[in-house]
């Protein structure tokens, strides 16, 4: 094997190894508080939609790369279970809340169903 080849094959290991020396020369490593604000990000509800998203390109990627080797009731039960997860991923977008956040909803009418409570007289 010739340098250039050899290179070819390695420059993935050899990119890592330098990645990994300059977090540790020059003390780069993330602290707590920023783990925990990036782990925080997925409690959101678009970190759970990011989350079933790059889950399902990953079982479509893996389905599309065996999909020959399934029997036809396996290919019909995948085909099923991945337009669940996806009609449940666009079904969570499309339940988003596009209101302002002050009751007005997204026509720009505000909410005019005025509840009130008034106690009998006499009682508090």
């Amino acid at each position: 094997m010739t340098w250039p080849q050899w290179l070819q094959h390695n420059a993935l290991y050899i990119l890592l190894v330098l990645f990994t020396f300059y977090l540790v020369a020059f003390n780069k490593f993330p602290g707590i508080a920023s783990w925990q604000t990036f782990l925080d990000s997925f409690e959101s509800k678009g970190g759970q939609l990011v989350l079933l998203w790059v889950t399902d390109m990953v079982v479509l990627a893996v389905l599309v790369h065996y999909w020959e080797g399934f029997s036809a009731t396996l290919q019909n039960f995948m085909t099923g279970l991945i337009s669940g997860v996806n009609g449940a991923f666009l079904g969570a977008i499309g339940a988003r809340n596009t209101s302002a956040g002050n009751g007005t909803p997204p026509g720009g009418a505000p909410d005019n169903l005025g509840v009130s409570f008034s106690p009998p007289a006499g009682k508090s």
